[in-house]
Order: structure tokens, then sequence, then C-alpha cells
């Protein structure tokens, strides 16, 4: 197989330095596949790399773009994508909903630790992301709670806790593919002010062009917001809940603010609802 290699960063592609993560080559990657995973080609173009926690919107969609470019403009078999650990399952939301129109498997991996601290784990989700790229089959692996690595949904996957453990949520239908051409070549896109669900969480109301406003786990958000989203809403700015539980029964805060003009995402983690709200 032909795999192209998109190396954006992550801890995958750090070594310690005097106790201290730094961010640097995909030299073990590279070294490892061409040595344990030779029966494919593996092309390595160079990637824009960044720290997880310094991502962007921006930075996603730079990186997708030059995916697609790369796979329209040479053939392919599938893609393998290291990413940072801490906002990895936000960028997984959105590279399922621009790659997977492509028709090749993609896998996102990386680590919680080092190579060089850990070499096992990075060499493992290497070796398996690779295992399931050439089963035609896409996802993000990391390890699980039992310390393997694991294939997770890209469209259901939510952030990984402190030990770095991901999971997905479960029972929901996947989101409808639509072309992302708009996405890549739009000259700007949107500000999107996020709440979070914290008691006392202090809100701007100016600077943006959407809101995504964070939930409670029975989808229920503060009341004092009914008047900022009516005034949000009528001025042309549109506000989303999630997420949002598709069954069960609706809180009066709910219905306020949806009242007041918040769209509901039902049925999806808020990393994927962050991604409707940055796509719609």
């Amino acid at each position: 197989m032909r795999i192209l290699c998109a190396m954006l960063g992550g801890t995958i592609s750090s070594s310690d330095v005097s106790g201290t993560i730094t961010l640097g080559e995909p030299v073990f990657i590279r070294d490892f596949l061409l040595e344990y995973s030779s029966e494919n080609e593996y092309v390595f173009p160079k990637f824009n790399t960044y720290s997880s926690e310094n991502a962007t919107p921006e930075i996603y969609r730079e990186a997708l773009k030059e995916i697609v470019d790369k796979v329209n403009s040479s053939k392919f078999d599938g893609i393998l994508i290291t990413h940072g650990t801490d906002t990895c399952a936000y960028f997984a939301q959105l590279a399922y909903r621009v790659l997977s129109s492509i028709g090749i498997p993609f896998v996102i991996t990386g680590s919680v630790k080092s190579p060089d601290i850990d070499p096992e784990e990075s060499a493992y989700n290497l070796l398996f992301s690779v295992n399931c790229i050439e089963k035609g089959t896409s996802g993000v692996v990391f390890r699980s709670i039992d310390k393997i690595p694991k294939l997770y949904s890209a469209c259901f996957i939510t952030s990984p806790d402190i030990d770095g453990i991901y999971k997905e949520c479960k029972g929901m239908n996947p989101p409808e593919i639509k072309d992302q051409t708009e996405f890549l070549t739009k000259e700007k896109l949107p500000r999107i002010l996020v709440i979070p669900a914290i008691p006392g969480a202090v809100i701007p109301e100016d600077g943006f062009d959407r809101v995504l406003i964070c939930c409670n786990h029975s989808g229920t958000a503060s009341t004092e917001l009914v008047p900022l989203v009516s005034k949000w809403t009528s001025n042309g700015i549109k506000c989303f809940m999630a997420p949002v539980p598709s069954n069960g029964g609706i809180y009066e805060s709910r219905k306020m603010l949806t009242d007041a003009g918040a769209v509901e995402l039902p049925g999806m983690p808020i990393e994927g609802a962050w991604c409707e709200v940055l796509l719609r």
C-alpha cells in the first residue's frame, strides 16, 4: 500500500528534554515504520507541525486542505495522521467530515508519552494504525484503559481524561457527509464563542459570529443566558446547544433557551457539535 503520512505534531513527535516535553520532528515514526512495516510505501511530505494546545480551526483547515490536495494530486491507498492527544478529538471530528468522502481509509494516532520515554506505546499505536488502514478501516487509534491500542470512531470520539484515555458516545447516528470544499476554501472562518457549563462563567457580549452553549449531561444550561440568546439571535448570531440527549424529559431551562432561539444539536458529543457550528 502507498500511505500518505501527515505528521502534524503531538507527543509522538516530541522528546523529553530535561523533564520538559518538546515538540520536534517525526524521526521515531519515520524510522520505525520504515524498519518494522517496510512492506508498505510511506510518503512523508513536510507538514506544518503544532502543539495540540495551540491548535485553531485555521490550523486544522490548513492541515486538512493540504492532505486533500496531496491525495488529489497523487495516488494513495491510505492516510496516516499523527496529532497531539489533548485536542485530537476535535481534529478527528473535523477530519471525519472532510476526509470521509475521499474514498480511502484514514487513521489518526499519537501517544500520551514521548517515544524516548515509552517507545512501546508509540510503536504499538503505529503498527495498529497501519493494520487498520490495510483493512480499509478509518478512525482514531490510542491506548485503551487496558493499555492496548484501540480503534475509536472519529465521529463519536470524545476528549481523553487526565490519563489520556478516550471514550466514545454510543448509540448515535454518524453525521451526514457533505462536500466540504466551501470550508476548505472560504476566506474567513467564523469566530465561535463557546460558553462552558461551569457555574459563574464570565460571558462576553460581542466579538464573535456564532455561539455554542455547552450543556450539562441532561441538556440543561443556565437560564441567565436567555436574554443574551434572544439578543444574539435577533442580531443574526446563531446560537447552538450541546450535548443534548436524544431522549428523556426536557428541562425548563432548556426549553427557555430553545424558545429564545438556541438550536439544539442532539446526538453528538461537544466535540462533534463544535464541528457542526464551525461548518454551518
